[in-house]
């Protein structure tokens, strides 16, 4: 396998599933935590995207007792499925994993201040109280920082 600057697109891509699942892993725990600390649960943000997806094109209905499994795995496909993003990226530009992983979060938590308001689950950004915005652009750079540096691991 290569290494490096010499990794294949398709090694490219499977690094990046993994530092994606490892990020997502990392996301996950410090989102828990806070919602620990500030005493509330967690969104629900990827759940209704799993049951518009899964009403709106299987047409299946999703029982609500499904929704918190639902919720974790739309959770885990979303954060992994940007890995492979993240892979190709930082294989052809070769960025310093900080630098990159700040700009990854970024990029992430700017897709989702288009996508989640276009399917009308969350509000605009100019809706959103800054210091909500700021704790969620917090995740979403605690997100790119773990891809960039479970990357940064897999490509030695």
């Amino acid at each position: 396998m290569s290494h490096g600057s010499d990794s294949t697109p398709l090694e490219a891509v499977g690094k990046g599933i993994l530092a994606g699942a490892a990020g997502t892993a990392v996301m996950t725990g410090y989102q828990l935590a806070i919602a620990k600390l500030r005493g509330s649960g967690s969104s629900s943000a990827p759940a209704e995207v799993g049951k518009r997806i899964i009403e709106g094109v299987l047409g299946r209905e999703v029982p609500d007792d499904r929704m918190n499994s639902l919720n974790n795995a739309m959770h885990v496909a979303y954060g992994t499925s940007w890995g492979p993003i993240y892979g190709i990226a930082q294989s052809s530009l070769r960025l310093p994993a900080l630098h990159h992983g700040v700009l990854f979060g970024a990029l992430v938590w700017g897709a989702s201040l288009v996508e989640l308001p276009a399917l009308r689950i969350a509000p605009p950004i100019w809706e959103t109280p800054p210091p909500e915005a700021a704790l969620d652009l917090s995740y979403h750079l605690v997100y790119g920082l773990a891809v960039a540096a479970a990357y940064a691991v897999l490509d030695r």
